[in-house]
């Protein structure tokens, strides 16, 4: 990545949009150059490995500089810009909803958000902690309160939607409900942890079980589990949640019966008619 791009991406968060970043480009961008041609130039000219180590060295200074300009350039321009928790989109200071999507835009602008609530200090943009004293920012907090809004959003629909089966309890965020008309699917993300997932999956395949779910059909599986309520037949499919992810199990759901219907009874072996008589041809 480029000095240019890795200033302005570590200076702006990504909602204020190409307007700021195309801003602090033309602010930095002719200085930026400056320093890059001079030190091509003293590099070219370099002796020895000496002199264009200090040329290297004062080239990483000056951009060193110009970052920072960046981040205060930026700073400075988010004091009069809120930010969309729903869709992420930039607004004006004045505005009180988002006029995207309609959400009702936070009260703090972006720099409001990045100041820190012990200290005081103007922390850069996209800044989480404090970088004085650690604190936790209320960006970060306005950010983690906004998932989990958003996840239990989607678990109001439980109810709704997967009424037959029981709630998902097993952790994870980012999660969400997916409509396919013949089916339904559920989803959690677990952040990189495999191992975790599989977990959480093992888990809600136990509260399935205890709930009355089980193998069932000509050819039973593990991974699929049913269960008849009334005169329906529901079905998980908690064999190929993994396919697509391995820290992002998703989990289908539907009313279904398995292949030979749910009270199938593999047929006993019968005796062969011609058992006996095939043993008596054999003494002679």
């Amino acid at each position: 990545m480029s000095f240019l791009k890795r200033a302005i991406s570590r200076g702006i968060s990504e909602g204020i949009g190409k307007a700021v970043s195309q801003a602090v480009t033309k602010a930095v961008e002719p200085k930026a150059t400056e320093y890059a041609n001079k030190a091509a130039q003293r590099l070219d000219n370099a002796a020895n490995s000496n002199e264009a180590k200090v040329a290297k060295s004062g080239l990483e200074g000056a951009f060193a500089n110009l970052e920072r300009a960046a981040q205060n350039y930026a700073t400075e321009m988010s004091k009069n810009v809120k930010i969309c928790p729903e869709c992420g989109q930039p607004a004006g200071i004045e505005m009180k909803f988002c006029q995207s999507c309609g959400a009702k835009l936070p009260e703090k602008t972006m720099a409001e958000e990045a100041v820190c609530p012990e200290c005081g200090k103007q922390n850069a943009i996209g800044t989480k902690f404090c970088q004085d004293c650690g604190t936790k920012l209320p960006v970060a907090i306005a950010e983690e309160n906004a998932k989990k809004a958003k996840d239990e959003a989607v678990m109001a629909q439980w109810s709704e939607k997967l009424a037959p089966f029981p709630v998902w309890t097993q952790g994870g965020c980012d999660y969400n409900i997916e409509d396919y008309s013949e089916y339904m699917t559920f989803g959690a993300s677990f952040k990189g942890n495999a191992a975790a997932a599989q977990q959480a999956v093992m888990q809600y395949k136990q509260v399935l079980i205890e709930n009355g779910f089980r193998p069932a059909g000509q050819y039973p599986s593990e991974g699929q589990l049913y269960k008849m309520i009334g005169d329906k037949c529901w079905n998980v499919d908690v064999e190929h949640c993994f396919d697509g992810d391995s820290d992002y199990p998703t989990i289908c759901f539907a009313q279904r019966e398995p292949t030979g219907g749910f009270n199938y009874v593999k047929p006993e072996k019968q005796d062969n008619p011609f058992g006996n008589l095939m043993g008596m041809f054999k003494k002679f």
